[in-house]
Parts: structure tokens; sequence; C-alpha cells
């Protein structure tokens, strides 16, 4: 588990435990939908947040699954096999893990399904007003979503209200579109503001189909030579952006930054450019966005899946037959093509690097899952019962590089030295156990029964796809989490030494404001619930200039000094560092009165002090000031004080020491501190308020 890009929801769910409410401001831009039942089960019954994230991943896996069944549905409302083969293409690539944004997209995966049932038996005879009236009002939803920063009460009364409408005149087209419309994208909205990207793909990608159908309806026209060329066309400019990355990655090609022309439309957009350090820099480029979609599609997928598309352009005449069948081989057709152009085109656009526009890889898989689902079936379930040759020419494409990726690459180290070949060791037993189970099915490919050639066949593919995604997220972990240490026998954030700090703070610190590098006060503020000194979205999303700020401090805090003025040093740092505690949370959340929500006490066994009261909710410079000076002024308010608490161990220095944009592992420190630490710093009028060989835990007393 990523327990950088959790904390939120942690610490979310923590805060419900302790107090009984869900604070919006602790995930600084939505509440997550695992912090309530989280923080419940764990303020009633005591269950550990850690135990909860990882059971937590099983029911994300039943949710994806029927989302990915009603995704193949509603593509084959009428054909049970063709949609059990969609649905077992597709299973593959189910994410082990549901946050908001995968439940929008995944919800998004469905909202296509249901525009295709609703339309794709009659699209040729859809009334354009129709369709104009579905893309207006789905515009005009996001808009409002999009102007009323996603509010959760208005969205509510809008979903609420046409529900209501849609009751009322349930037979009627008008309403249908109009739920269609507005329903679906409101409830996508309340999910997660990525759905302002997840709907206008869905209704685009809607609208090309309907466009196709046109297209294809007449059989030999020229729109169809240009779907061909499109078809060709596209996965070679992909595989060109693929070697141009690649050269750039390995400074072959000469780097090219594209992100003072997205800043134009950032700016514009969210009234934000993109800068290093921010949030908007890291999710943004091409390198990025071609990680992101690699390791989701896969080597097999990609190349499996594209041999079959130009095996069907390449064979299309054999599907000329007899005038009674060319309506439903048109049809398929249409599917065909349609899903290919559209997973392709999305992919291009995503491999443009516009920040974060790799999140619609979900929609990207589904809809190639289609286009692999109708060359599975025009090979093997369509025609008659296959030749063994037939059968071979499905199976060995997807056995033969299956096994030879993972021998070569995924279980085994091709070349001493590789940064990822320590983690082959977690999921090697997995990966040979999958080839193995490869190999055994390939004999009931070529059995006499249709069904159980056909239901291995499927199987086979499914499988191949399921074991090449599996190891290449071992390859790619090094890319998210760094290189692992040596001997580690678990892939893990903390250790003991976090753990028992953790706990220590938790029972101990009421009213304490956490600083510390982002690795360690992010699995230490999921685990106590206690505010911290700077926010981020995840471990490499914090914003540069508050890191060298906290860098300043900490180094103020443990590095020595002639005069001993360590804290005096160190309290000169802090006022500037804290007027901007909140400055990223402005720009998400667009509230000026975040003070009762940051500053929020651990759970003690006296009922908590009040806070002081919020600023008005209005972001005029002139709160923004007023706030500013109120949370300074809360750590020198006497027995209400809160305190600045430094958490220190060897990442921690190690953090302190880093250029700008250099990163850390994920894992947890192995050294050991100086046990001359805590001396010094008592020493130096820092109480030292608990300690153990890996980890220092300091008060900064600037009021004193």
């Amino acid at each position: 588990m990523d327990l950088g890009a959790e904390v939120h929801w942690m610490k979310t769910a923590q805060e419900y435990a302790n107090s009984g409410i869900i604070n919006p401001y602790a995930a600084q831009s939505y509440v997550d939908l695992r912090s309530a039942p989280a923080g419940a089960l764990s303020g009633t019954l005591g269950l550990d947040l850690l135990q909860f994230g990882w059971t937590y991943r099983y029911a994300s896996i039943v949710y994806f699954l029927l989302a990915t069944y009603s995704f193949s549905q509603g593509i084959y409302p009428d054909d049970i096999r063709r949609k059990w083969i969609a649905f077992l293409l597709a299973a593959g690539s189910v994410s082990p893990l549901m946050t908001n944004g995968s439940l929008a997209v995944a919800s998004s995966v469905v909202f296509l399904g249901v525009l295709m049932k609703n339309t794709a038996a009659d699209a040729l005879n859809l009334r354009p007003r129709l369709v104009l009236l579905l893309i207006a009002v789905s515009g005009a939803t996001l808009l409002a979503g999009f102007f009323l920063n996603n509010n959760t009460l208005v969205l509510a009364l809008l979903v609420g209200s046409l529900l209501f409408l849609r009751a009322l005149n349930s037979d009627g087209t008008n309403s249908t579109i109009l739920f269609l419309g507005s329903v679906w994208p409101a409830t996508l909205l309340l999910a997660h503001r990525g759905s302002n990207l997840f709907v206008p793909t869905i209704v685009a990608g809607w609208l090309l189909y309907i466009v196709m159908v046109h297209a294809i309806a007449a059989w030999p026209t020229r729109s169809v030579r240009a779907l061909r060329f499109l078809s060709f066309a596209l996965p070679l400019l992909i595989a060109g952006i693929t070697v141009v990355v690649a050269g750039m990655r390995f400074g072959y090609i000469p780097s090219s930054n594209a992100n003072e022309a997205f800043s134009s439309i950032t700016a514009l957009i969210l009234n934000k450019k993109i800068e290093s350090g921010e949030e908007l820099f890291l999710g943004a480029g091409p390198q990025i966005a071609l990680i992101e979609l690699g390791r989701a599609i896969g080597p097999l997928f990609a190349v499996c899946v594209t041999l079959g598309v130009a095996w069907w352009w390449m064979a299309r005449p054999a599907f000329r037959g007899a005038a009674a069948t060319i309506g439903s081989r048109a049809d398929r057709a249409v599917i065909l093509v349609w899903s290919w152009i559209a997973g392709c085109g999305l992919s291009l656009v995503v491999l443009s690097g516009f920040p974060f526009l790799y999140r619609t890889t979900a929609i990207i898989l589904s809809l190639l899952s289609i286009t692999a689902t109708e060359v599975f079936s025009q090979l093997a379930v369509d025609p008659p019962p296959l030749h063994w040759r037939r059968r071979a020419l499905i199976a060995a494409p997807v056995v033969i590089p299956a096994t030879v990726l993972v021998i070569a690459v995924y279980a085994f180290a091709w070349r001493p030295g590789m940064h990822f070949t320590d983690y082959q060791v977690f999921l090697r037993p997995t990966e040979i156990a999958g080839v193995a189970l490869l190999i055994a099915l390939v004999p009931f490919a070529f059995a006499r029964s249709r069904s159980i050639s056909i239901w291995s066949l499927a199987a086979i593919v499914g499988l191949g796809i399921a074991i090449d995604r599996t190891g290449l997220s071992g390859i790619t972990k090094t890319y998210s989490f760094g290189p692992l240490p040596d001997h580690a026998s678990v892939v893990s954030h903390y250790n003991a030494s976090d753990l028992e700090t953790a706990r220590w703070l938790r029972d101990h610190l009421k009213k304490g404001v956490i600083l510390s590098d982002p690795y360690t006060q992010g699995s230490i503020q999921a685990l106590t619930g206690a505010p911290a000194a700077y926010l981020f979205s995840n471990l490499d999303t914090v914003n540069e200039t508050l890191a060298r700020q906290a860098k300043a401090i900490i180094s103020a805090v443990i590095q020595p000094d002639h005069g001993n003025d360590r804290l005096a040093n160190a309290c000169g740092l802090i006022p500037p560092f804290l007027r901007e505690i909140n400055s990223e949370t402005y720009f998400q959340m667009r509230k000026s009165d975040a003070i009762s929500g940051v500053l929020k006490p651990v759970r003690t066994a006296k009922a908590p002090q009040p806070l002081p009261a919020a600023a008005p909710p209005a972001a005029t410079e002139e709160t923004k000031a007023e706030e500013r000076e109120t949370i300074e002024h809360m750590m020198k308010s006497g027995d209400d004080a809160w305190h600045l608490v430094a958490i220190i161990n060897p990442r921690t220095i190690e953090w302190t020491q880093l250029e700008p944009g250099q990163r850390l592992p994920y894992f947890p420190p192995t050294g050991t501190l100086d046990p001359g630490l805590a001396k010094m710093l008592n020493a130096a009028s820092m109480p030292v308020l608990y300690s153990n060989s890996q980890t220092v835990v300091v008060r900064i007393p600037c009021s004193d």
C-alpha cells in the first residue's frame, strides 16, 4: 500500500474515531469514502487502521468486478458468451484498491455501458436532437459542479430532484436523456473531482460510436478507408512516442518541456500554473504518462491486441457474407473498430503528458478489452469448429511471450545490479505458478469439445494478461517506492520504531503540531490523527518552498553550532513557516476558515478545549492574514497553546540533505541515531519528550 497517498483518509478516520466528527480539511480537498467506515470501526471496536487498509482491498475487488460486469453487460446485452469473455479479459486489470478517484473512474466506465445499452440497439435511427440534448445537459451539470466547487449539498439536491422527475416520467425519452445526462455526471462528481475529466471522455467516446455506426452502415465507403488508416496509424504514433520518451529517459534524445504550453490551460481552468515541486508539475509529462499507461496495459496485452486488429483488417473481406448476416457482422465491426480507435486515440491524448490525464487508464483498458473480446470472438467463437492450427494461432502468441517475459524479466534478473531485482523475490512464486497453470491449460484448448476449447483459449488469454500485469507491477515498484533496502523481507513504509513512536504520541501528545520529513510525518499522522506543520497530497507532491523551510528548521534543531543558539535559530525560522501552514488548502478548498479544521487535538481523557473561532468563510487577503496571525498566536497562548513537536530519525536527517527535486525511498530508516543527540537537545532548552534507538521527539518551545 502507498501510505503516502493514503495518509489523508487515515488521518480523517483517526480524527473521526477520536472526536466523532469527519473533518474534510484533514484530506485537504475531499473526504475519502474509506474514512467513515474505518473511523467508525476504529472508534467503536478498536480496529487498527492499517489492518482496515488491507482488508478493504477485498471489498474493492468485489466492487471493481461488479463494475466490469456492468460494463460488459452494457456492451453485449444480448450476447451472453461475448459478455463473459469481455468480463474475463477485463477482470485481469482489476485494481486491488478503491479510492474516491478509482470509484469515480470505474463508475464512469459503467456510465459508458449504460449509454451504449440505451442507444446501441438503434444508433442509426437516433435523433440528433437527443444526442445534442444529452451533451448539453452533461456539460451544464459539469459546469455547475465546477463553479460550485463540487458543493456536496447542492449536487446531492440536484441528484435527488432529477431522480424524482425520472420517477414521475419513467417512460419518457426526455426524462431518460435528463437522467443519463445529469444524474450520472452529478453523482460521479460527488465521488471525485476527476469526474470533470472522466465524464467528457465517456460522452466523447459514446459520440464517436454513433459517428462510426453511420460510417460503417454502408460497408464499401471512403469512411471505412479512413477508419482503417486510423487503426494502423494510431498505434504507430503511440509506438513512436514510446521510442522518443525512452530516448529522452536514457539521454539519447534532448528532453523537451511542454509545461509552459500546459500552464496556459491550467491557469485558465484552475488559476494555477505548473511550477516545479507542486502537484500539477509532478503529475505532468510524457514520461509519467507512459509509465502509468504502460504498467496498466502491459506489453503482452498491447502486442496481442494490436496483432489481432491487424489480422482483422487483413481478413475483413471474409465477413462479407450473405445479405441476411451482413447486419450482425456490421454491428460487430462497429464495436471492434470503435473500441480500438477510441482506446488508441485516448492513449495518444494521455501520452501528451498533460497533468493527470493518465487517470483515464481504466477507461482505456475497458475499451481495449472490448477490442480483444471482438478479435477473440471472431477468431474462435463465430467460425465453425476451429482447426488445430487456428487454436495454436491464438494460444501461442500468449503462452510463449508470457513464459519468456516471466523467465527473462519478471521472475529472474536478466542483468545484475538492476533496482527492481530485489522486488522479483516477492512475486517469483506467483509468476512461476501462473506460467505453470498457463501451460497446463494448453492441452484443453485442443479438446474435441467446442465449449471446452473456447473457454480454455479465453482462460489462456485472460491468465496471460494477468501474469504480464502482475510481473510488470513488480518491475515498476522501484519507480514508486525506490530501491529495496538490503535484506528486506517486507515492503513497508514503517518499522517497529515508527509504530512505537506513533503509539506514544497518540497516548501522550494532546495538542501538538508535528514536524518531520514527509515520509515520517505521513506515517505518524496517519497512525495518530495529529495535525502536521505542512500539507501534501502525496510523498512526491510536497511544495518545494515549504519543504525548504521545513528542512531549515529541522537542520537548525539538529546541527551543532558554536554559540549554542540552536533554539533561537529554530524559533527565528518558525513564524514565516507557520504563516504558510495552510497555503495548499487555500488552493484546494478555496476556504479561509481552516483553523478549526487543521488543528484538531488527538484523543484525550478529558473533554477537548474549544478551539478559537474560525475566520469568516470569505477568502479575502485580510481574512487570510488574520488567520495566519491567529495560527502563530495559538503557539503562544499559555495553557491552551499548541506545541510544535519535531520527530527526528535517520531518514529525517537524510531528507534535510536532499537537493530540490530529489526524493528518498519510501522505506523506513535502517540506521540508528547518535545517542548523544537527546542530551544535546535537552541542553539546548529543547525538551526531549520521547526517544528510542531510531527516533527522538523534541518540543520546540519558542513561546517560553
